[in-house]
């Protein structure tokens, strides 16, 4: 050992270059590694946690309200066999008209509010929806998710109707056979939103009845759900164009109700990552085949000039495995204490431990020959 350390004092510029060549490298790996880790990570996170919303709306893609549409879409979108599979945060709302309204017997006049809407979630109407600015106050938990007759007013409203029992006459866009579609229903006021709409919000399982009771025609007036599983957006398209809707465009005179999956900026994020990550992958080849060259270029510096000395040494009686350890431990002492400095900071051991490996192989491949080569051919060599 202290005779690699006198060659180490005896050479210092070639061992420091070593040493810093070493390092550096070995550095670039691990960020690279460490980017590379970063960016499937990002990936993971997108692929859990993007959301990718789907909107049903009329077959040109115009219109997302007001849809009327049939059972049958927010039966195919509930069922096992349908996209039940496919669908989180179902989010469905359902639109009766007002002709007149009254509290305690006196007839309302005066308040822009025209309609009263369903909402099975928060999130379907802008005027609760946080997203959008929106947001609502009532004593009752999971209001929406309710089966009573309870409504939330508009907040420029509230101080008349807070408390008030609104007695409603209501219309289907559909008739009943046999019956009008308008009667009086009465609903709680049990909270507001906030601004000045011109809707009351209910419950949409109320709305449902509701409507039901006027007309025998279930209906929903705007249908949207997130993908639950965002790996299966093409198994979602297959399953949801080839049963019973179209796909939006404004030339179309489909009779189906069209989807819009908002899917373009998850897979352009997607595209993103993936290529950013093969980029890496790439550059993590190049770094390491790099290291073999730096390894080999260093080895071909050490040996080169020393021909008299190894000649000296192998016809003192050492041998070329002992000559190859001791100008191995020459150049890779410093190497290696730089590249376990980076191991440990970087906290990457193995990547560190890699690079290593390929830095000593591009050492041994320019040690090798002069160290097992015989005196006699050495000074040949010299001359």
């Amino acid at each position: 050992m202290m005779y690699v350390i006198k060659r180490i004092i005896r050479r210092p510029v070639i061992s420091i270059f070593g040493f810093v060549l070493a390092s550096a490298m070995c550095f670039f790996l691990c960020s690279l590694i460490q980017y590379r880790t970063a960016q499937k990570e990002e990936l993971e996170s997108v692929r859990d946690s993007f959301k990718i919303r789907c909107v049903v709306t009329d077959p040109r893609g115009v219109n997302s309200e007001s849809l009327r549409l049939h059972k049958r879409y927010i039966q195919f979108v509930e069922a096992e066999d349908g996209l039940a599979p496919f669908v989180k945060d179902l989010c469905v709302t359902r639109e009766l008209y007002l002709s007149e309204w009254f509290v305690d017997e006196e007839r309302v006049s005066g308040l822009n509010i025209y309609n009263i809407l369903g909402l099975s979630d928060p999130t379907c109407s802008r005027y609760t929806d946080p997203a959008y600015g929106g947001a609502y106050h009532t004593d009752i938990e999971d209001f929406f998710r309710q089966d009573q007759a309870v409504c939330l007013v508009p907040e420029t409203a509230y101080g008349q109707l807070q408390g008030k029992t609104l007695l409603l006459w209501l219309v289907s866009p559909y008739t009943k056979e046999g019956n009008s579609s308008q009667a009086p229903f009465e609903f709680k006021v049990a909270g507001y939103y906030e601004g000045d709409g011109t809707s009351l919000l209910a419950p949409y399982a109320c709305i449902q009845q509701t409507g039901y009771s006027l007309s025998d025609t279930i209906t929903v007036d705007s249908l949207s759900f997130t993908l639950n599983d965002n790996t299966r957006i093409d198994e979602l398209k297959e399953k949801a164009f080839e049963e019973i809707f179209s796909v939006p465009a404004p030339s179309s005179y489909s009779s189906k109700a069209g989807l819009v999956i908002g899917d373009a900026a998850y897979r352009g994020m997607i595209h993103r990552l993936t290529q950013n990550e093969k980029r890496v992958n790439r550059l993590i080849r190049i770094s390491l085949i790099l290291s073999l060259f730096a390894g080999l270029f260093v080895g071909f510096l050490s040996v080169r000039g020393e021909t008299k000395t190894y000649a000296l040494m192998r016809t003192l009686g050492v041998s070329g495995v002992s000559l190859t350890f001791q100008v191995l431990a020459e150049q890779l002492l410093l190497p290696a204490l730089g590249i376990l400095a980076v191991g440990i900071i970087m906290k990457q051991p193995t990547t560190a431990g890699i690079y290593f490996l390929c830095y000593l192989i591009g050492i041994m491949t320019a040690v090798l020959r002069p160290a097992h080569t015989s005196p006699t051919e050495l000074l040949q060599d010299q001359e």
